[in-house]
């Protein structure tokens, strides 16, 4: 579970937020080296409190990560969106940063469609990759509003930085825990995001993926990044 604490671990089961999880006793967990090489981080800064939320889609944030190294699938950014209200996050590997504004585009519309909520607010930062007249003109048509964060100033923007954070660092400890090279990132990420959207966050007692779907989600297609598989062939 993309080596996920004890603690979210024990309020997954206590909550019932998450089917096929295995009935199990967690005391304490020690040490695990992957995760002590992957997640050493800089002291967090504290940011503004956030506005009251009612619905999903009321505050939607963006972030574009990038360059990373070079992937398997010639990918060398991630765009990552994310709820305010549910915490459903999603990350869409690119090519490059240009193609970010209209995947950003199509994830709303999906967004809207899917939710049937309507999103009121786009926040992002200053970069020109999230800027252009065609973008604007679609969020106008919308009623969406764009609001913009100080440039450097990651408080203003840090929901979703922390995010990234979070994501990039279960991404690089599934990577060195299963021995693979780091041109795989987009699939680790996209392991990530599932793992984040299946748990609990401080906010609720419902997952990501319950509070936009109004389903419990099940944990029983869950397998270890890397696991071996098999493809069976029907012409033998």
């Amino acid at each position: 579970m993309g080596h996920s604490s004890a603690r979210s671990i024990k309020c997954l089961l206590q909550f019932k937020a998450a089917s096929g999880i295995p009935s199990i006793t967690i005391d304490k967990i020690g040490i695990f080296h992957p995760c002590s090489v992957a997640k050493s981080q800089h002291r967090p800064i504290q940011g503004p409190s956030q506005k009251m939320l009612q619905n999903p889609g009321d505050v939607i944030v963006a972030d574009l990560i990038g360059p990373l190294p070079l992937s398997l699938d010639h990918k060398k950014y991630v765009l990552t969106i994310q709820d305010c209200f549910s915490h459903l996050t999603v990350a869409i590997p690119l090519i490059n940063k240009a193609k970010a504004k209209g995947q950003l585009q199509n994830w709303m519309i999906q967004f809207a469609n899917f939710s049937g909520y309507t999103i009121k607010v786009i926040r992002t930062d200053n970069g020109s990759e999230l800027k252009n007249s065609i973008f604007e003109e679609f969020l106008r048509k919308n009623g969406i509003i764009h609001e913009y964060s100080v440039p450097y100033e990651h408080p203003q923007n840090g929901k979703i930085k922390r995010t990234n954070r979070t994501l990039s660092e279960i991404s690089r400890t599934i990577l060195v825990a299963a021995n693979l090279p780091v041109n795989l990132w987009p699939w680790a990420f996209r392991h990530a995001v599932w793992i984040f959207n299946q748990t609990l966050h401080a906010e609720s007692i419902k997952t990501p993926y319950e509070l936009i779907s109004k389903r419990v989600p099940s944990m029983d297609m869950l397998r270890v990044f890397g696991s071996k598989a098999y493809i069976h062939d029907h012409k033998f």
